[in-house]
């Protein structure tokens, strides 16, 4: 059954080759042509608390930052939310993004991992990742990846039951022209089941850094295929006055995800490898674990500081995903988020400077018990909640959240240099 997978391995190695010799002499020092022009790293680390009248999660967390975003992260948090079973954990995670070849665009490992324990028991999860990337030209990647979850979730009729995950995959991508092929094949394993997984995606690149993608991954279980879309335009190096902006589809059978945002201004640092990046990253995501694709979003700290990436910042997330807990029925856990930021660059009154205003909308759905049918029904809360912040001596940053309806504030104390 393998053998027409190898075959289309084999082509997408033999059309890259071509195109690598195509394009030999071009470009003979290549060391930091995929993620752009180097720049000093930054370092920041950030203390958040939030209290709400239940759920007090205390967090710390530290990330290196330059021109191939965040290339190191760590974190250390308790009570907080494990995004997996939805489960109270004291955690730890940490991971670094890695040039071990004269610190060379072209060679890239990825290594990651968290542990935590799930509150009120001794029960530990463990999950990690590692992947291992080569760029022999622009036009040319491929990559190899490795993931593993030892965990539990909801069980029936105990209260916790382990599951064991494990993911292998490889995936590639050449381009000719305007026109770019992805190619990935791997398996995952939940407890004694193995799936195998594959697909491909076409990428076309457009004017103005513009770029559209539309992939399917199919799998032995039925299930599990998923479509991916991703329509998008990165800024230049340079930043052109032109909005920035990228929006994700992902669908499958009881799972249905979107991830949207807007960028501009004359600080849009949101550049076209990071929105390409980003969609190629949520194609192949697919083929492996979805916790540990969580995993990897882990780099984000408590407070995020995405906002800072351009003057005006617009996000959309909508999440709907199908859970049993009760044999023959099928609830929802989900999200649906919109969240507006604006930067005031323009206002220094002292040593405070930096302003920001956030405003949020959020939707949260999950079961709830119903006493007169003894079943569980999709619930959804909806409320309002505000960002503010600034920055003081340049290197210190204070970020709240408020949320009215939950009487709940974030409040997290971030230290950059």
């Amino acid at each position: 059954m393998y053998n027409k997978y190898f075959l289309f391995i084999l082509f997408v190695l033999a059309v890259g080759t071509k195109s690598l010799h195509s394009q030999a002499g071009e470009n003979k020092d290549q060391l930091h042509t995929v993620f752009g022009p180097p720049r000093p790293a930054m370092w920041e680390f950030q203390l958040s608390r939030m209290n709400q009248s239940s759920e007090n999660i205390t967090s710390f967390n530290f990330y290196r930052k330059d021109q191939r975003n965040k290339t190191l992260f760590f974190k250390v948090a308790n009570n907080d939310l494990n995004n997996r079973s939805e489960f109270r954990v004291r955690e730890v995670t940490g991971g670094a993004v890695l040039f071990p070849v004269n610190d060379d665009d072209r060679y890239q490992l990825e290594l990651g991992g968290t542990y935590d324990i799930i509150h009120d028991t001794t029960l530990a999860e463990k999950a990690s990742y590692s992947r291992i990337t080569y760029r022999p030209s622009r036009s040319l990647w491929f990559r190899f990846g490795s993931e593993y979850y030892d965990g539990y979730k909801a069980g029936h009729p105990s209260q916790f039951k382990n599951t064991i995950l494990n993911s292998n995959y490889f995936a590639g991508k050449v381009s000719v022209g305007m026109f770019s092929v992805l190619g990935v094949l791997g398996n995952g394993k939940i407890d004694n089941t193995l799936n195998t997984r594959y697909g491909a995606a076409g990428m076309f690149d457009g004017p103005y850094n513009m770029f559209f993608l539309g992939g399917y991954i199919r799998s032995d279980d039925s299930k599990e295929n998923v479509r991916t879309l991703a329509i998008g335009r990165g800024a230049p190096y340079r930043p052109d006055g032109m909005p920035s902006g990228i929006f994700i589809w992902k669908h499958k059978e009881n799972y249905d995800f979107q991830l949207g945002g807007i960028f501009w201004g004359n600080t849009n640092i949101v550049v076209q490898p990071a929105v390409i990046g980003m969609s190629q990253g949520m194609f192949i995501s697919s083929i492996a674990l979805r916790e540990n694709s969580e995993l990897r979003q882990g780099q984000l700290m408590s407070i995020t500081d995405d906002y800072r990436n351009s003057d005006i910042t617009l996000f959309y997330v909508y999440l709907k995903q199908g859970i049993t807990i009760i044999p023959g029925t099928v609830n929802h856990v989900g999200i649906r988020a919109f969240q507006a930021f604006k930067i005031f660059d323009e206002i220094s009154v002292l040593n405070i400077s930096k302003p920001v205003l956030g405003i949020f909308y959020n939707e949260e759905t999950s079961p709830t018990m119903n006493m007169t049918s003894h079943l569980f029904d999709d619930s959804v809360s909806k409320y309002f909640s505000y960002h503010l912040g600034a920055t003081f001596s340049e290197n210190l940053i204070l970020n709240v959240i408020h949320i009215p309806a939950k009487d709940e504030w974030t409040t997290a104390l971030s230290v950059v240099y």
